[in-house]
């Protein structure tokens, strides 16, 4: 009886092991089935993905199967968020997670920064002349992910075609078009203004007249 409660508790064990490294590295679970990882907060938003998605499916086409993982906060490092802030130790780190029978070219994008794993080459010059993005715009983050990633194709002698994307989102989020919204308003306003007045001018006209 002992032996089966020690080999039921043994099972056991290993049947949670899987949920409790889930928990750990949200980017390693993620990238070991899809290549790029986006933060929970704040939402790259959903056109950007698409643009980055095929870009590293260009990538992976011509030869050079990166993994992407953009980290905007410590929530999406889950266990380890000692890591936030260094993104080339975090990359190295993220490569032994998800590199089992081969390393896996990786580039890790931060507010603070990039890193890079299993590149050949000199890759960071490749990222020397792109702008870290702004952590507070998930637009910002995952458009400047496919820049770096298009960057880094480039150095290894791969020209990858750049997506077709929206106009770029604001710091706040705020698509460019609402700031023309209250002038449109103002303008509007002030037409009517001008309309009725007008039209007051008319009627005393009439009533002098008549």
């Amino acid at each position: 009886m002992r032996r089966v409660l020690v080999t039921a508790a043994l099972l056991a064990s290993l049947g949670t092991a899987p949920a409790v490294h889930a928990n750990g590295d949200p980017a390693s679970d993620v990238l070991l089935t899809q290549d790029a990882f986006y933060p929970y907060e704040p939402e790259v938003p959903q056109p950007v993905q698409d643009g980055l998605d095929d870009t590293l499916d260009r990538a992976r086409k011509e030869g050079f199967p990166l993994k992407v993982a953009i980290i905007a906060s410590q929530n999406d490092l889950g266990a380890i968020p000692q890591f936030y802030g260094k993104p080339q130790p975090y990359a190295d780190h993220l490569q032994t997670e998800i590199a089992f029978d081969k390393p896996k070219p990786l580039l890790v994008v931060m507010p603070t920064g990039f890193g890079v794993a299993a590149i050949p080459g000199k890759p960071l010059e490749a990222l020397e002349e792109i702008d870290t993005p702004d952590g507070d715009s998930g637009d910002s983050l995952g458009r400047t992910a496919i820049e770096a990633t298009r960057a880094l194709a480039e150095a290894q002698g791969k020209s990858l075609p750049e997506p077709k994307l929206p106009p770029p989102e604001d710091e706040g989020g705020t698509s460019p078009i609402v700031y023309f919204v209250p002038i449109l308003l103002l303008a509007l306003g002030g037409g009517l203004a001008a309309l009725r007045a007008r039209t007051k001018d008319d009627e005393g006209e009439a009533q002098v007249a008549g």
